[in-house]
């Protein structure tokens, strides 16, 4: 009996470890999507940072 109690404890945890492994692989997939908007918006960012850079250059060196 007692190799039969320690096969199903030892089931029972691999069990327990698969929940916790979707709920790590569900978090990820919300960190991850998290991450591809910031690194979107950070992007928009740079191009406006880019175009306003662009946009004054002419201006600023035409009052020189």
């Amino acid at each position: 009996m007692s190799l039969v109690a320690e096969i199903l404890d030892r089931l029972s945890g691999v069990a327990a470890l698969r929940e916790k492994v979707a709920q790590q692989d569900k978090v990820l997939d919300g960190m991850q999507r998290i991450m591809l908007d910031q690194q979107r918006e950070l992007a928009e960012v740079k191009g406006t940072l880019r175009a306003l850079v662009t946009m004054q250059s002419p201006a600023s060196r035409s009052r020189s």
